[in-house]
């Protein structure tokens, strides 16, 4: 009765949005704190403490493992980390699915999803190239299971890998564990309509290649000038995709043409400015 007696004229006196209630344990759990603006009622039941949070969910723990319990404007820890139990990836034809679930959360903002391509054996040794590609929002404090998903079409060949970066409300954030996937080759070249068109002043060109080779991309105006060249490269197999910048060029039809190991296709595009 005491302690419930002490909590009680502190958090009617405490600044709420800058205050942390710090729990430290007897047994190997970890101290932790939570910012009681995150708190709705702290009650007792027989040998327990519960602590309800504004999303309602609710954080038990038992009093036998409780050292003390103190109020501070210094966040010490966090008695919800984001536990992320699982992450997974999913091929289906050139899509890549991410799922991952976490077990508890608290001041999650989000994650962002990272993807870097794995190097090709004639690569070499090669850096790893981190590139974000969507955000995800989080759900802020759980003490309940949460799942989430995201689709990515890749490009720039048939290997990649993928993490996810939690962040928290305060901007901290951590990495998850590196995950790999193999897309399927394509099976033939193509070259897709870009998009949007009509298009002021970018827009994407995607193409596909079954097998290793040089690929050219080339913009070329009405009267057959050459007025971009877009890729001169060697380039795996896979699928691929690149912006063409038009800020220079005036508003009229362009014709895209790719050529690689024999194959040669083109495109019509509408610049509208």
């Amino acid at each position: 009765m005491k302690i419930t007696c002490t909590l009680i004229i502190l958090l009617s006196t405490l600044n709420f949005s800058q205050t942390f209630l710090g729990v430290s344990y007897n047994n190997s759990d970890p101290a932790n704190s939570t910012n009681l603006s995150l708190i709705q009622k702290i009650t007792f039941s027989g040998t327990n403490i519960d602590f309800l949070l504004t999303d309602n969910s609710s954080v038990p723990k038992a009093l036998s493992i409780i050292d003390k319990i103190t109020f501070s404007g210094i966040d010490d820890g966090n008695p919800l980390p984001v536990e992320l139990v699982s992450f997974t990836a999913a091929a289906n034809g050139n899509k890549v699915t991410l799922e991952w679930s976490t077990a508890t959360e608290v001041g999650n903002y989000g994650f962002d999803i990272e993807r870097s391509q794995m190097p090709s054996a004639s690569d070499g040794v090669k850096s790893e190239m981190w590139e974000k590609i969507g955000f995800v929002q989080g759900n802020g404090n759980s003490n309940s299971p949460k799942e989430y998903s995201f689709t990515d079409i890749p490009s720039g060949g048939t290997k990649f890998n993928y993490r996810l970066k939690q962040i928290d409300n305060d901007g901290k954030f951590e990495y998850s564990n590196v995950i790999s996937i193999e897309i399927n080759i394509p099976l033939q070249y193509s070259l897709r309509q870009n998009y949007p068109n009509p298009f002021n002043p970018t827009t994407a060109i995607s193409y596909s290649i079954p097998k290793e080779g040089l690929v050219t991309l080339k913009i070329y105006d009405v009267l057959g000038n050459e007025v971009a060249l877009l890729v001169n490269n060697n380039q795996e197999a896979g699928n691929y995709e690149v912006i063409y910048e038009g800020r220079t060029q005036a508003s009229g039809i362009y014709i895209c043409k790719m050529s690689s190991g024999g194959y040669t296709s083109s495109i019509k595009m509408l610049m509208l400015k």
